[in-house]
This record gives structure tokens, C-alpha cells and sequence, in this order.
């Protein structure tokens, strides 16, 4: 009797002790499920929270990208109707009036070309920034680019305006790499100087059917450039293959367009008579070459 006794009270404590773990077990179980799914609710706000500022970096970089080739395009297509006709017009593009100005070069040129029957133009020293040239009219014939230029690190080359360099000034075109601060000697101030993808972004259809002279140093030397004048619809590039005296190239570039449009001599020529006639740059022996679509 004492031992059935016995054998019931321990097995009625060791219900209650099973009772105990399994009820500790269920308490477990319930914390770990809770602590699981407010790990799974950080992650889902988490990923949330990140395609939110992922998606609204995307469509501010599409409306930042939109907006400046916007602007690339209005700047373009600005003042085109005006000279859109197909009437003979040349341009003189002088940056270096300012700091190097050349009033018989000046005089010379506009008389040749108003003697062949062109209506010139002329955009002297401060006239030519970056927003003249991101408004420079279609139209015309002959361009002649009498500015500074000269390679970048890059092996780029860039066209000097006259415009005194700003840092805060063209943020885009800075940004994009289409201008840059260039210095013409150690001691100039700095000026913006473009490249060859400025005239790609913001002078689009500004030179279908025009000759372009370039009349700065290293013209020749970047395909780029020469590539995006012919692919705009140029007829000619005509540029010096190294460095070039300023009072050289005045000399050779009038004597061209002599050539040209008063004894009316096919471009290739003319080019290769200026070379024979007035010769290598005495400093520098540099020539001049041209480049036309293949």
C-alpha cells in the first residue's frame, strides 16, 4: 500500500515538473517568434526605404539630364530662323581681338569676302563667350575660327572664347566636361575654352554645309573634333598640325581665302598653294591641312 502511494506521488510530481518545461518551452517558442518577425518587418521597411531612395535618385538624375539637354537644344535652335536661307554668308569668329587684335586682317577679310558676294559678319573679342557660341546661327559658308586653342590633359583640344572663367559659371557644361578654365600663357587670366563634345551637345546643325578654318595651334591634332565638324555636315575643315605664330597664320588665312573666293581655286588647292606660298610657320613649321567627309 505505502509503495503504491509512493509511486503515485512521484508520478504526480513529475507531471507537474513536465507541466513546467513544457509550459517554459511554449514561452520560448513564442519570444523567439516574436523577436523572428520584428526582424522580418526591419527588413521588409528596410528594402522598402531603400527602392524609395534608389527610385527617387533615379528620377531626379532622369530630370537633371533631361533639363540640360533641354537647354542644350533650345540654345541650339535659338536665332536659327533668322539666317537659315541659303544666301552666301562667312563669319569671323575673332576671340583674340581684345588681347590681339589685327585691324588689316580684320579690314582684309571682310573686304575678299564682300567682294565674292558674301554678307560678313564679325564677333570681336568680349562678343565671344559660350553662350555666343551655343547661339551662333546656321547658315553660313565660311567660318573662320581665330581664337586660341590648344590640347588638354586629355589630349583634347579646346577653343579659347574670350569669356573670363567663372567656377560657378556654366555648372553644367562644367560638369559635363564640355568647357573648361584654360590660361593662354602662365600669365593670362583664364578664359572658358570648349571642346570638340561642346560642339556635339550645344552647336547641333550649326555647320551643314560650312567650311570651318581654325586658325589656333594643334588644330589637326584631335580626330575628335575634326570628326564632329565633318559628321555636322562641314565641307572642310581647314587647321594648323602643330603650333602656329599668331601673325603667321593671320597671313596664311587671308591668302586662303583669296585663293578661294576670288580666283574661286578648288579647296584642295588652295590649301596646298597657301603651304607653297607662304610656307611653314618659321617658328614652329607647322602647315596647314585639310580634312573633308569621306
Amino acid at each position: 500500500m505505502a509503495k503504491n502511494i509512493a509511486y503515485r506521488l512521484f508520478s504526480v510530481s513529475d507531471m507537474f515538473h513536465s507541466v513546467k518545461i513544457s509550459t517554459a518551452n511554449k514561452k520560448t517558442q513564442g519570444i523567439r517568434k516574436e523577436v523572428y518577425a520584428c526582424k522580418k518587418r526591419i527588413r521588409v521597411i528596410s528594402t522598402i526605404i531603400t527602392l524609395v531612395i534608389v527610385f527617387s535618385l533615379i528620377v531626379l538624375v532622369i530630370y537633371c539630364l533631361a533639363s540640360y539637354f533641354s537647354g542644350f537644344n533650345s540654345a541650339t535652335n535659338e536665332n536659327d530662323s533668322v539666317t537659315s536661307d541659303n544666301s552666301f554668308r562667312a563669319a569671323l569668329i575673332d576671340a583674340l581681338y581684345s588681347t590681339h587684335p589685327n585691324e588689316e586682317f580684320t579690314k582684309s577679310f571682310n573686304k575678299t569676302l564682300s567682294d565674292a558676294g558674301f554678307e560678313v559678319d564679325i564677333f570681336q573679342g568680349t562678343q565671344v563667350t559660350v553662350d555666343f557660341l551655343k547661339k551662333l546661327p546656321k547658315g553660313y559658308k565660311l567660318i573662320i575660327l581665330r581664337m586660341h586653342s590648344a590640347l588638354g590633359s586629355n589630349n583634347q583640344l579646346y577653343l579659347f572664347t574670350a569669356e573670363p572663367y567663372s567656377v560657378g559659371k556654366y555648372a553644367q557644361e562644367q560638369y559635363f566636361q564640355l568647357v573648361k578654365e584654360a590660361y593662354a600663357t602662365e600669365n593670362s587670366q583664364p578664359v572658358f575654352a570648349v571642346n570638340w563634345a561642346f560642339i556635339k551637345r550645344c552647336m547641333t546643325g550649326k555647320f551643314n554645309g560650312t567650311l570651318v578654318v581654325m586658325m589656333g595651334c594643334d588644330g589637326t591634332l584631335d580626330q575628335l573634333i575634326i570628326e564632329e565638324f565633318l559628321n555636322q555636315g562641314a565641307v572642310g575643315y581647314v587647321a594648323w598640325n602643330g603650333p602656329v605664330s599668331l601673325s603667321h597664320s593671320d597671313e596664311a588665312i587671308l591668302y586662303l581665302t583669296h585663293l578661294l573666293y576670288i580666283e574661286k581655286m578648288p579647296l584642295k588647292e588652295a590649301v596646298e598653294k597657301t603651304n607653297s606660298q607662304i610656307g611653314e610657320d618659321p617658328n614652329w613649321g607647322c602647315i596647314l591641312e585639310l580634312y573633308v567627309p569621306q
